[in-house]
């Protein structure tokens, strides 16, 4: 959309009529947000991915852009590249691209009160202008309630302290957690759950870089393992579960560490549903649980991929 006033189109007309068309310029603008004009925000964080083109559509004559402003989101770190002044070759398009992390349903709401309208959409304008105009264009972001958890999940205090739920758990049989063994007992269980990632069992030294991110990524897995045997549901992707227990068999800590933050996301994403009907947790008895903990984890001596 093109925003011009009556008189500074009669300038334009006077400056064409005096120095011809030489002088002519024309950009317009398109934004978009997660590759489409609108999109609804409901899941928590959300990332935005802006994209802004604009483009020369004057139909002989390279076009100057020399701002490129969206001040909602220089706020959060928004510069436009290449920074302008730059020409515009005939019709030629220039892109640039910016991701937005909004952290929470209240981080959404406020953004969306700062585009001067009180309602819940994000709505900030984009600005290209020239010499002669400006072109405006806008992308929408709504702010929606968090999507209705459809099974409950609980994270690593929840289980490590109700011994009744982990027992139903481990009914559903032995969590093999690659090379550092297979949970089957109770003790196995709550070893990992209590265990100190920083620290070998027994003699207290500490573990390496891969132990450890190791250690992390398997207690993520049991928990998440019991989240689904109990509660049902499925992870973000629905084989991150398969995806960790090869990555324990390597030594790519990256990957693992990346998957263990998936993980962890999963264990947390509905933590306040209620549990399924019937499901009794039992009492939090966390003195008694932590004493009841073997950890099974030995030294690999192996070190993290270069």
């Amino acid at each position: 959309m093109k925003v011009r006033s009556s008189w500074l189109g009669a300038a334009c007309a006077a400056v064409v009529s005096v120095a011809g068309v030489a002088d002519a310029h024309d950009l317009t603008c398109t934004k978009l947000v997660n590759g489409q004009a609108s999109v609804e925000a409901t899941a928590f964080p959300f990332t935005a991915n802006y994209s802004f083109e604009v483009t020369n559509v004057h139909p002989t004559l390279p076009s100057i852009l020399l701002t490129a402003l969206d001040p909602l989101l220089v706020t959060r770190g928004f510069v436009f590249t290449p920074p302008p002044p730059f020409p515009i070759a005939v019709g030629a398009s220039v892109t640039s691209n910016f991701a937005l992390t909004i952290a929470s349903l209240e981080d959404c709401q406020a953004l969306a009160n700062l585009d001067g309208t009180p309602d819940n959409n994000i709505d900030n304008q984009f600005t290209a202008g020239f010499d002669l105009g400006s072109g405006l264009c806008t992308a929408r972001v709504t702010c929606g309630p968090p999507t209705a958890c459809a099974n409950a999940t609980r994270g690593l205090d929840f289980w490590r302290n109700h011994i009744p739920a982990v027992t139903q758990c481990l009914a559903g049989g032995p969590i093999p957690v690659a090379s550092l063994g297979i949970v089957v007992a109770l003790p196995d269980a709550e070893g990992l759950l209590w265990g100190n990632p920083n620290n070998y069992p027994i003699t207290n030294l500490p573990r390496s870089e891969l132990d450890r991110i190791r250690f992390l990524a398997a207690r993520a897995m049991l928990v998440a393992t019991c989240n689904q045997r109990v509660f049902g549901g499925l992870t973000v992707p629905p084989n991150l579960l398969a995806l960790i227990l090869t990555a324990l068999g390597t030594v790519d800590c990256d990957t693992l560490t990346t998957l263990t933050g998936q993980l962890d996301t999963y264990n947390a994403s509905c933590e306040t549903a209620p549990f399924p009907a019937g499901f009794d947790p039992g009492p939090s008895t966390p003195e008694a649980a932590q004493a009841l903990g073997i950890d099974f984890t030995l030294p690999t001596l192996l070190p993290c991929l270069p």
